[in-house]
């Protein structure tokens, strides 16, 4: 009976790449986590508890998939950064820049146009749709249901 395992270790296979770089994040989340405060003693949960709980969920995870890649064949590594991705990078980065600057609504129906033509969809109606409802979506969520004040041109 022939083995499914290879018999070199495929360091170069983007499972064990992203299961590596996972790893890492949880880790940084870890030690930053590590510096918060105890908190108010009593039956509370610290606060760094959630922080720590998502930390091994990552470290967890990306330990499987560095497995998981390493346990596969070698195969060419994808392109680090493609063209969608990129137009995704920079319109977030500029809805990061300006978000104080424009109304959310505006920012996020741009933001999410951007991202949707940069991946791909094409027909009018998603378009125009999906960011208006969106947009709206997270502004009622985040002003009426969190009380959060969000920039506005009012």
């Amino acid at each position: 009976m022939a083995s499914r395992r290879p018999e070199t270790m495929a360091l170069r296979h983007e499972d064990t790449v992203g299961g590596g770089a996972l790893i890492a994040v949880g880790g940084v989340v870890t030690l930053l986590s590590l510096d918060m405060g105890t908190g108010a003693a009593g039956a509370t949960l610290p606060p760094n508890f959630f922080p720590l709980l998502c930390s091994a969920g990552l470290m967890i995870c990306g330990a499987v998939l560095l497995v998981r890649g390493l346990l596969s064949a070698a195969k060419p590594l994808p392109a680090l950064l493609d063209a969608r991705v990129g137009a995704v990078l920079v319109a977030l980065v500029a809805y990061f820049w300006w978000f104080e600057a424009i109304d959310f609504r505006v920012g996020t129906w741009l933001f999410a146009l951007v991202a949707l033509f940069a991946f791909g969809l094409r027909r009018p109606r998603q378009l125009i749709f999906v960011p208006i409802v969106l947009s709206a979506a997270l502004y009622l969520a985040f002003t009426y249901g969190f009380d959060v004040v969000l920039p506005s041109w009012t």
